[in-house]
């Protein structure tokens, strides 16, 4: 018998009971890691680099948070005053197919990096909980290095467009410059109200190189070809300096 006449529950049960709970807990932990992935997902769509601000200030409060537990019993019980079920997390509400960026358009930059930072910080408190392990942290220096290396894989890609569509604009240009005056083949220069684009001679390469300068930005970039000698034709892209020397190839 157990204490108050009771009988003890068995040992069975005990570990169904334990276990049972402890998957329940690793189910909230994981709806909110999903829904800290889709805002995060979101803020890196809108800017890379507040992505990288956001994860930074995030650690940050996890560092303050293991310094003072005083602070962290006050600051946990105002997320969850805030927050009293899980549902209450979820930002965008809407079904699972309607597209983010339908549910996105009634936030803004700003409610969703509070959104974020405070789904971050729940997650931090669930972990400081015994049953999780206070000694695996939500943040760290491997994921921060993991996360620089794919925003700056992000901007590259989008800088990579912008060269593009640049390019393409200037080949239209030419194209349709060329076709009313034969006199002017082979323009290798273009202005408009965003761009700047003129040919790059460089005598020791190969390469048919091109510098544009993006006006309103003020970020310089390169274009270049070369034809292989099966016919193919290589293409590269590059962020450089105000005057094209220093190279940084981007990453596709």
């Amino acid at each position: 018998m157990g204490l108050f006449g009771k009988k003890a529950q068995a040992p069975e049960r005990n570990y169904e009971r334990t276990l049972l709970v402890r998957n329940l807990n690793g189910a909230e932990v994981r709806h909110l890691e999903v829904l800290r992935r889709e805002i995060a997902n979101l803020i890196v769509d809108s800017d890379p680099n507040l992505m990288i601000r956001c994860y930074n200030k995030a650690w940050a409060f996890e560092r303050e948070m293991a310094a003072n537990q005083e602070r962290a019993t006050a600051e946990e019980a105002a997320i969850v005053g805030k927050f009293p079920t899980f549902p209450d997390f979820d930002l965008l509400g809407t079904r699972h197919f309607v597209p983010y960026g339908e549910a996105r358009d009634m936030w803004s930059d700003d409610d969703l990096v509070e959104r974020y930072h405070e789904i971050s910080r729940m997650l931090i408190f669930m972990r400081r909980r015994r049953d999780f392990g206070a000694d695996v942290p939500v943040h760290d220096a491997k994921e921060e290095e993991i996360l620089h290396a794919c925003m700056q894989r992000e901007k590259d890609r989008r800088f990579r467009a912008r060269i593009e569509d640049a390019m393409r604009r200037f080949y239209v240009y030419r194209a349709g410059l060329e076709k009313g005056d034969p006199s002017a083949l082979g323009v290798n220069n273009y202005v408009d109200s965003e761009v700047e684009i003129f040919h790059l001679f460089n005598s020791s390469l190969p390469d048919n190189e091109y510098a544009i300068l993006f006006k309103k930005t003020d970020e310089f970039g390169v274009y270049s070809f070369h034809v292989i000698e099966d016919g193919k034709i290589s293409y590269s892209y590059y962020r450089t300096d105000g005057a094209f020397k220093e190279r940084q190839y981007l990453m596709e």
